[in-house]
């Protein structure tokens, strides 16, 4: 049994769209970590989050889910992605709109395709090509490589490699340029796309 299941779900969804909102107010995903453990031992205390939480766990516990929870799943939700997707995606940057910034028109998502871990998807063109992509920030790039590889591999398709900038960032020329070089060196595409996070329901 999940903690998730522990907590009924109408309290559930509260507590969740509690902590993504004042995420959102905090500028999480620019926030250094000394900031977001202070974040967590916060929440514990917050009366949305910790007081209905702590009913079912120790406070210990409840700490505990919110980080290995929750926002750990922050990024994916804004991206409308992953088990609390519900409570994260509006107007961020959709699958749909990787596939058309990084392929252009007439490319579109094949339904079913998409995931996480990295996040990832195939798409087609109006002739019936297809192209697998894999996605993430430059941090995340060697497992976009593998993934993009494999994909190209297992499924005999192009493999595309897009690197995400959040709002406010740019790749380093230094770090852009040592991407291009693997990407070639594996018959990869590469592609950069500048990405609009969505905010918390």
């Amino acid at each position: 049994m999940t903690r998730d299941t522990l907590v009924p779900e109408a309290q559930l969804a509260d507590v969740v769209t509690a902590l993504y909102e004042d995420a959102n107010a905090r500028n999480w995903s620019h926030l250094p970590p000394r900031d977001r453990s202070q974040a967590y031992s916060a929440w514990v205390e917050d009366p949305r989050v910790g007081a209905i939480l702590t009913k079912y766990m120790s406070p210990e516990a409840a700490r505990a889910w919110i980080k290995d929870g929750p926002m750990k799943e922050y990024a994916r939700a804004l991206r409308g992605m992953g088990r609390y997707a519900k409570f994260g995606n509006s107007g961020g940057t959709t699958t749909q709109d990787i596939v058309g910034a990084a392929l252009g028109e007439g490319w579109a998502l094949v339904e079913g395709t998409d995931g996480i871990k990295p996040f990832h998807a195939q798409a087609v063109n109006q002739d019936g090509a297809l192209a697998y992509l894999a996605w993430d920030e430059a941090r995340n790039f060697k497992n976009l490589v593998w993934a993009a590889l494999r994909a190209s591999v297992d499924l005999g398709v192009a493999g595309h490699v897009v690197v995400t900038e959040p709002p406010g960032t740019a790749t380093a020329r230094e770090a852009a340029d040592a991407h291009a070089a693997i990407t070639k060196r594996c018959g990869l595409v590469l592609h950069y796309v500048r990405e609009q996070l969505g905010s918390a329901r």
